[in-house]
């Protein structure tokens, strides 16, 4: 997989577009300085600076190491982009109920 950094930063812009009371950040959680790049993205309440969920994902193949999300019981995705499309869904669906 060849994974885009713009594609996951527009990702993570359409997840919190209709939602005002969400943001994002994303920054490195370790690098080795040689090969290996993990990164660690967190969605998150502005108003009570709450963690919605977090996801830590190696920055060259978009495989996905850990996912964490309040209130969310399914399996883990593969890969950082099926996970970023799924926060988007249980997001929508949580903002209609």
């Amino acid at each position: 997989m060849d994974l885009s950094k713009s594609a996951i930063v527009d990702l993570l812009n359409h997840t919190i577009k209709e939602r005002r009371d969400i943001s994002w950040k994303m920054g490195t959680g370790y690098h080795n300085g040689i090969d290996i790049s993990i990164y660690e993205i967190l969605i998150y309440e502005i108003k009570n600076n709450r963690t919605i969920g977090r996801f830590a994902f190696n920055g060259d193949s978009g495989k996905l190491i850990n996912q964490k999300i309040i209130g969310y019981r399914q399996s883990m995705a593969d890969n950082i982009v099926d996970a970023l499309l799924d926060i988007n869904i249980y997001l929508k669906r949580k903002m209609l109920a």
